[in-house]
C-alpha cells in the first residue's frame, strides 16, 4: 500500500516491526526484499510520487566549503530518491578496498569483500545492468563473429602488460533505474508493507532509560507531525541525510560525521593513438547493456607504488573550446542553461581553465557541421529518449584523433574532512549541514605517481603516448574537484565503538535496534560510484534483519 501521510487516519496509530526511513535505492531494496516475509514494514518517505524542486532545494540546502557543490545538489526529495537523476554507473568495489592498507591510514573494512560481493549479482537485478561481470573477455562480443572469432580490441592499442595495468575492464550502465518508478507496483501490492509519502522523519526519540530508538517524528507537507513506533529503524536517507539526523539525535560516537568522502577527479594531458583505435565509445555487452572502458592499476601496482585505486577514461575535448570542431558539441554547449544545474558543472571540463570560446565559433562549428547534428539528433531520439535502456551520455572524439583523460580515485579518510550542523533551520525546524571537504597532500601526490606510472606504462607497452606537463601535474592534482553525488564514510563500519559508528551489520554501537543503509557506512570508499554497493549492503541488511525474527 502507497498512501499520504496526511490522508492515514488521525486516530489510527503508525506502528510496524521494522520502519525504514527513506525510499531511495537502498530504502526501497529493503522494502522489496522484506515483502513476503511476514513482518509488518513501514517505509517513510519525506516527498511524494513526482518530485519537488522547492522542497528538495528546502530540506537540503546547506553551506559548503568550495569546490565542494551545495548539499542540495544531486538529490532529490522524491519516491525513489535520487535515483530518479542518477547515470546509471554500476561499478563494484574491489577486493582490495576492504584491506588493511599501511599506506592507507584507516583502511581495513570489519567485513571481507566476500561478504559483500555474494551480494552484487542481485545488486546487479535491482539496478538492471546485466551480469555481474565486469571484463572485457567474458562480457563483450568477440569480433569476426562466430568463424575466426577474435578477442575485443585491448581498451588502449598495443596495451598488453596487464601485470601492470588492468585494461580489460569495463564499467556497466543502468537503464538508468528509477527505483520508485520501477518498484512502486510491488510496494503497492504488498501484504506487509505500506509507504507513506510526504512523511518527513524530523526526530528520532530514545525509549526511557533503553539503549534504543522507541520512535521517530514525521511531518507531513503542512508541518503536522505525528510518531511512529516500532521494533527496528533503518536510516535509508542517503549519507549526508543520515548523518544530520544521527548529529540532531546527540549520537556520543566521536567518530560521527567526520571521515567524509566523495571521490575526487580531474581532466589532464592527452593520450595521441600512434597505430591503431582506442576503445572510446559505448559497447554492449553479450547481454545488452550499455558499457565503457576504464583503465585501472592492478592491486600489487597499487601496493608497490603506495596509489590509491583509481580509475582513467578517455574522455572527450572540452565543451566550451570551439577548437574541437564539433556541431554536437558546440550545440550543447549553446544549450548549456537548459541543463539541470549538476550537469553544467561538466562543461568546465575538470577543474583546469577551460578556453571559453566566442559564441560565434561554436555557431559556425553547428552550421558547418549540420549532418553530424542531425544523426546525433536522430541517435539522441532513438537511444537517448525513446529506448527503455538508454544511451548514457554524449561521446564526441576530438578532431586531431587524441583524447583527454578523465581521473578519478578514492580518498584517504581524514577526521578532519567533515559534516556538521549550522545554525539555520530548514522549513521543519531541522538545523542545516555544513560540509567541509578535504583533499589531503599525500592523495595528490599519489594522483601524481599514477599519472607518471601510466605514462611509463603507456609509453613502453602501448601503441600510445600521454602527453602531460609533468611540472604542473602536482598543482593541478591539488585543484581536484570532489564528485559531489557520492556521500560516504561519515558514519563508518568499524569493529568497536571505539574506531567507528555501527557494526558490521550496520547497526549503531550506541542503539543497537537502529541502522543505517546509506554509504555513510562506507570504510573507505573505492573510485566505484557507491550505488551498487549500497544496494548490496542493502540486501546483507536484508538478509540480518530477516534472521532477527
Amino acid at each position: 500500500m502507497i498512501i499520504a501521510l496526511d490522508e492515514c487516519d488521525a486516530g489510527t496509530p503508525l506502528e510496524a516491526g521494522i520502519c525504514i526511513i527513506g525510499a531511495g535505492a537502498a530504502g526501497l531494496t529493503l522494502a522489496c526484499e522484506l515483502d513476503g516475509s511476514g513482518i509488518k514494514v513501514l517505509l517513510l518517505e519525506a516527498g511524494g510520487l513526482r518530485p519537488d524542486p522547492a522542497a528538495s532545494d528546502d530540506v537540503y540546502r546547506g553551506s559548503a566549503e568550495a569546490p565542494h557543490p551545495n548539499p542540495a545538489e544531486f538529490r532529490r526529495v522524491v519516491f525513489g530518491g535520487t535515483t530518479g537523476t542518477w547515470g546509471g554507473r554500476c561499478v563494484p568495489f574491489d577486493p582490495i578496498d576492504f584491506e588493511k592498507r599501511d599506506y592507507v591510514p584507516g583502511s581495513g573494512w570489519p567485513i571481507s569483500y566476500d561478504e559483500v560481493a555474494r551480494f552484487y549479482p542481485r545488486a546487479m537485478e535491482y539496478c538492471d545492468a546485466g551480469a555481474f561481470d565486469f571484463s572485457v573477455a567474458r562480457s563483450l562480443p568477440p569480433r569476426g563473429g562466430r568463424s575466426g572469432a577474435k578477442a575485443p580490441l585491448p581498451t588502449i592499442p598495443g596495451l598488453n602488460d596487464e601485470s601492470v595495468i588492468l585494461a580489460d575492464r569495463i564499467e556497466r550502465y543502468s537503464l538508468p533505474t528509477d527505483f520508485g518508478k520501477r518498484y512502486r507496483t510491488k510496494i503497492a501490492r504488498s501484504a506487509n508493507v505500506s509507504a507513506l509519502l510526504n512523511a518527513r522523519c524530523v526526530a528520532l526519540h530514545r525509549g526511557a532509560g533503553e539503549q534504543k530508538i522507541a520512535s521517530v517524528s514525521v511531518a507531513d507537507r503542512g508541518g503536522t507531525r505525528r510518531e511512529v513506533s516500532a521494533q527496528i529503524f533503518v536510516l535509508a536517507v542517503g549519507g549526508i541525510e543520515a548523518t544530520r539526523l544521527l548529529l540532531l539525535s546527540e549520537i556520543q560516537s566521536g567518530s560521527l560525521g567526520r571521515f567524509y568522502a566523495c571521490h575526487f577527479e580531474n581532466t589532464l594531458g592527452r593520450v595521441v593513438v600512434k597505430r591503431g583505435e582506442a576503445a572510446f565509445d559505448f559497447e554492449k555487452t553479450l547481454d545488452g547493456v550499455y558499457c565503457r572502458r576504464k583503465l585501472q592499476f592492478t592491486p600489487g601496482a597499487q601496493r608497490q607504488h603506495h596509489l590509491l585505486n583509481s580509475a582513467f577514461r578517455l574522455h572527450f575535448p572540452s565543451y566550451s573550446d570551439a577548437s574541437h570542431g564539433s556541431a554536437v558539441l558546440s550545440t550543447i554547449y549553446l544549450a548549456k542553461s537548459t541543463l539541470i544545474r549538476e550537469y553544467q558543472s561538466i562543461l568546465q571540463h575538470g577543474t583546469e581553465a577551460a578556453v571559453q570560446s566566442p559564441a560565434a565559433a561554436h555557431v559556425r562549428n553547428v552550421l558547418f557541421g549540420m549532418p553530424a547534428l542531425g544523426k546525433f539528433a536522430y541517435q539522441w531520439l532513438f537511444q537517448r529518449q525513446l529506448a527503455a535502456r538508454k544511451l548514457p551520455y554524449t561521446l564526441v572524439k576530438n578532431r586531431d584523433g587524441s583524447y583527454p583523460l578523465e581521473f578519478n580515485s578514492e580518498q584517504t579518510p581524514q577526521a578532519s574532512s567533515r559534516i556538521t550542523l549550522g545554525d539555520e533551520a530548514d522549513r521543519d525546524g531541522l538545523r542545516r549541514v555544513r560540509v567541509e571537504w578535504r583533499l589531503c597532500e599525500e592523495d595528490a601526490q599519489a594522483a601524481e605517481r599514477g599519472f607518471l606510472l601510466l605514462q611509463d606504462v603507456l609509453r613502453e607497452h602501448s601503441d600510445c603516448r600521454l602527453e602531460i606537463d609533468p611540472a604542473g601535474l602536482l598543482p593541478a592534482m591539488r585543484r581536484s574537484v570532489p564528485l559531489g553525488g557520492h556521500h560516504m564514510g561519515t558514519a563508518r563500519m568499524a569493529s568497536s565503538a571505539h574506531d567507528g559508528v555501527v557494526d558490521v551489520n550496520c547497526a549503531l554501537f550506541e542503539l543497537p535496534n537502529l541502522f543505517v543503509a546509506s554509504a555513510a557506512v562506507f570504510r573507505t570508499n573505492s573510485h566505484a560510484n557507491p550505488t551498487l554497493t549500497i544496494v548490496a549492503l542493502a540486501l546483507r541488511l536484508a538478509e540480518h534483519l530477516k534472521s532477527l525474527r
